[in-house]
């Protein structure tokens, strides 16, 4: 893999991301404010469709290996592209009138899209990256894209206060063709060998124990992520009292710090490793936000520097345990014998998508069940900053104890001089098989 692929690979990973914040953020908010579906029915509606991709994302990377001596994971993803494209038109563009139906068909149809696109597309990046250098760099890019993607949301979303989804419905076709053209760039390795044909409950079988510790402490450190942000709109306007402009530059500087502090992490985990670096950046992203659950009316300057701390973390806390997944699905590969990739990453995106339909599914409806009044306005900074600084702290213990079985898992299936030696078979722009020495 050369340098010049990082960046067109990295590029799917902004609409992506672009999507993230709004699917987040203010689709939950939008669909609330719904006369037909209210704040407690969007959150068990949002939960029951993020419970589909315990069926999906585990199934499409189950395809993906099976096929994958047919079917190049870009295939895969061409058809996810207008099946995503179809979904965000009908959820962030809802009728006055829109009701239970058009909400769950619609994020249904973009979960689904968003499956079809981003387990391939982290398997394929496992696929590339042949050295713990490479994939610790295509970790880090493909989470700078992630970063570029939600600082890209929020400028969109303050230009357009008035309309923001409808914006945001558009740029996300329009960057996600982009992403999808530069992938052609990307090189096309067609495997060796006969086809492997896995059942599907060799997803799990062949998962190591290594992996599936990383798959428990991912879904903990998703769940501690996914509560803050599906309560942000609500904590800014009813807690700290600031208007919708205001909580928009408050995630401008938590995402920009996380785009600065990148590139040093990724510098820490070359020296200490994705492990102690993690726990590093899990550690401060707790002791940053616990104060967010003692602040009130007026404290928006003292919450923007706790915006600053933990998003200085965010790129170290999504980039290293990617690129530890990436090293663990490259060793079940070796181990079983055929390609674990696409299984892999449907397990990993399975578990974080479902710690998030937790965080709405569960944060939501106990808004709605506390009554209106001092009781919720008491409980929603604890449900904002404390729960998940607990459940940080959680799995920041679990790294702790999994660390020795990590580290052993973890080996290195590619030496560094692997680029230098070893012929692959790359798919040329006619799509003649050429070979690379």
């Amino acid at each position: 893999m050369r340098p010049v692929h990082y960046p067109a690979y990295a590029a799917l990973a902004v609409p992506l991301a672009f999507l993230g914040l709004p699917l987040y953020v203010y689709v939950p908010s939008l669909y609330a404010q719904l006369p037909a579906i209210g704040l407690g029915l969007a959150g068990v509606v949002l939960f029951a469709a993020r419970l589909l991709d315990l069926l999906t994302d585990p199934a499409v990377g189950w395809l993906g290996d099976r096929l994958r001596h047919r079917v190049h994971p870009l295939g895969w993803m061409l058809v996810g592209m207008p099946v995503i494209g179809l979904g965000v038109h009908a959820l962030f563009n809802p009728p006055t009138d829109a009701g239970v139906y058009h909400l769950a068909v619609s994020v249904s149809i973009t979960y689904l899209g968003w499956t079809l696109l981003s387990v391939p597309y982290y398997a394929w990046g496992a696929e590339l990256a042949k050295t713990s250098q490479q994939q610790r760099g295509i970790a880090a890019w493909r989470e700078g894209g992630v970063l570029a993607g939600a600082l890209s949301a929020l400028m969109l979303a303050a230009v357009f206060s008035a309309q923001p989804m409808q914006a945001m419905s558009v740029a996300f076709l329009v960057l996600l063709a982009l992403g999808g053209l530069l992938l052609l760039a990307l090189p096309r390795t067609a495997l060796k060998g006969s086809a492997s044909r896995p059942s599907i409950r060799d997803v799990w079988r062949h998962t190591g124990s290594g992996m599936r510790r990383l798959l428990g402490l991912h879904f903990l450190n998703a769940l501690a992520a996914g509560m803050p942000a599906t309560l942000f709109l609500l904590y800014t306007s009813d807690v700290l009292g600031v208007s919708a402009r205001t909580s928009g530059v408050l995630l401008l500087v938590y995402f920009v710090a996380g785009v600065l502090a990148l590139p040093l992490w990724v510098k820490l985990a070359g020296k200490i490793g994705e492990v102690r670096a993690w726990q590093l950046a899990i550690l401060l992203a707790a002791l940053g936000f616990l104060p967010a659950a003692f602040l009130g009316a007026g404290d928006v300057w003292i919450f923007a520097a706790v915006c600053l701390v933990t998003g200085a973390t965010l790129g170290a806390d999504i980039a290293l345990p990617a690129a530890l997944q990436a090293r663990l699905a490259n060793a079940d590969s070796e181990n079983a014998g055929h390609p674990r990739e696409a299984a892999s990453f449907g397990l990993w995106g399975m578990a974080g998508k479902l710690a998030l339909a937790c965080a709405v599914g569960v944060t939501l409806p106990v808004l709605e069940w506390l009554p209106a009044g001092v009781e919720r306005d008491a409980a929603l900074p604890w449900l904002y900053a404390f729960a998940p600084v607990l459940v940080k702290l959680i799995a920041l213990v679990g790294i702790e104890l999994a660390r020795a079985g990590l580290s052993g898992t973890v080996r290195e299936p590619f030496v560094e001089e692997v680029d230098k030696h070893e012929k692959m078979v790359d798919s040329g722009p006619d799509g003649m098989a050429v070979k690379r020495v």
